[in-house]
């Protein structure tokens, strides 16, 4: 990947965070959002992804691509406050978004090993991507889950959903699909995601979904040593949002 492409996406997730930050602070005003301890923390979570990005230009200006913070984390604290910084997002647009997650979190979620910056920015770019091409009206699923030893997040979308013949071209960075007519974005999310993905060992697939829409299904390998490798009794429980 070009410096200009790695300048340009940088560019794309500083102003991801600060729409997340804005959305949730113009909620908190505007009486719309209860200042839960939560939501608070997201705001906090989103303005520390950017700060670390803005460390990241500081650092390396000229990096074709950025250093990793790998740390032990609780990815499904870290997931949770994604999901509620993007509340706001979503319903200004009028799209509703369910999370499905794991009643009990695996220990290998709890000491997960990854990048939290990155990982936020995988999850955020991929709900942003959705909600944006899924009309008023619409939906926004997410399934999170630990399956044969990986975190598993998909994201399906009820949006126009993606043709056969670009499904191939839509991690390239600039890439605008015929979807895309109308609506603002660069053509880098997916890029960004497809990169941290790939950095951090995992996968990425595109589906589609019926009857219309997108799935998005990220895989990623971080465990806890010698930790065992299943969710057992692992359910999955619906929580509705935004509300």
């Amino acid at each position: 990947m070009s410096e200009a492409d790695t300048s340009r996406e940088l560019v794309h997730e500083m102003r991801n965070e600060l729409a997340v930050a804005r959305a949730n602070l113009e909620g908190l005003v505007d009486g719309k959002l209860a200042p839960t301890k939560e939501r608070l923390q997201g705001i906090l979570q989103a303005l520390a992804q950017l700060e670390a990005l803005i460390q990241d230009i500081r650092d390396y200006p000229n990096a074709a691509g950025m250093p990793s913070r790998t740390a032990e984390i609780n990815v499904c604290a870290l997931l949770e406050r994604e999901y509620r910084s993007l509340e706001p997002v979503a319903r200004a647009r009028g799209v509703s978004v369910s999370v499905d997650r794991c009643p009990v979190p695996a220990q290998q979620c709890l000491h997960f090993y990854g990048d939290p910056t990155r990982i936020g920015q995988i999850v955020k770019n991929l709900l942003i991507n959705a909600i944006r091409y899924t009309p008023r009206g619409g939906a926004v699923s997410v399934e999170c889950a630990r399956r044969d030893g990986q975190l598993e997040v998909r994201v399906a979308d009820t949006g126009p959903g993606i043709p056969q013949s670009e499904r191939e071209k839509v991690f390239e960075p600039g890439f605008r699909g015929a979807a895309s007519a109308g609506t603002p974005g660069g053509g880098f999310g997916l890029a960004v995601v497809k990169q941290l993905v790939d950095e951090h060992g995992g996968t990425i697939a595109l589906t589609g979904a019926k009857p219309h829409g997108a799935v998005f299904t990220v895989r990623l390998p971080g465990t806890m040593a010698g930790a065992p490798d299943s969710c057992a009794g692992c359910a999955l429980a619906q929580d509705q949002a935004p509300r």
